[in-house]
């Protein structure tokens, strides 16, 4: 008998599958791809409608973004099944995932990277109006450089 107790669970397992390893799209990891993105647009919050599949704000949908956030929204109704849930008791799930612009640091481990802070957070409120929320904290940073950090880690090098 499904049950909404694992909807808990669902939150925190999207969230951490989504910002995840599991997450790479042909160049970089999701997250990589979206901070470079924010770093471009100066935007630092993406919001997903999981059940809709509407992500927004649009500046931030590159072809890469918009195909890992359409599969990932597709697996969704899976991953409550699989649970022990039932998607029919899914009112809303969202996910916002915002990144910190205004601080960086080098990466610790190859300082050619700066990475940035970040927080996913996943909220469903299932057909009760009960709310599970769950998030998922870390640092990232682009593996791709661009051509502007590249020339000046090259510099600094040599200089």
């Amino acid at each position: 008998m499904p049950s909404h107790k694992t909807l808990k669970s669902v939150s925190h397992n999207f969230g951490h599958s989504f910002v995840s390893l599991m997450n790479y799209m042909e160049t970089d990891y999701f997250l990589g791809l979206l901070l470079t993105e924010m770093r471009k647009t100066g935007l630092n919050k993406l919001e997903v409608d999981i059940l809709k599949n509407k992500s927004e704000p649009k500046e931030l949908l590159t072809r890469k973004i918009s195909k890992s956030i359409g599969y990932w929204t597709k697996w969704f109704p899976k991953l409550v099944e699989d649970s022990g849930s039932s998607i029919d008791f899914v009112k809303t799930a969202k996910m916002t995932i915002e990144f910190d612009l205004t601080l960086s640091r080098p990466y610790p481990h190859d300082n050619r990277f700066i990475e940035n802070p970040y927080v996913c957070g996943i909220k469903i409120i299932d057909d009760n109006g009960k709310e599970y929320l769950k998030e998922q904290k870390g640092w990232w940073f682009p593996e791709v450089m661009d051509n502007k950090t590249k020339i000046k880690n090259w510099l600094q090098q040599w200089l």
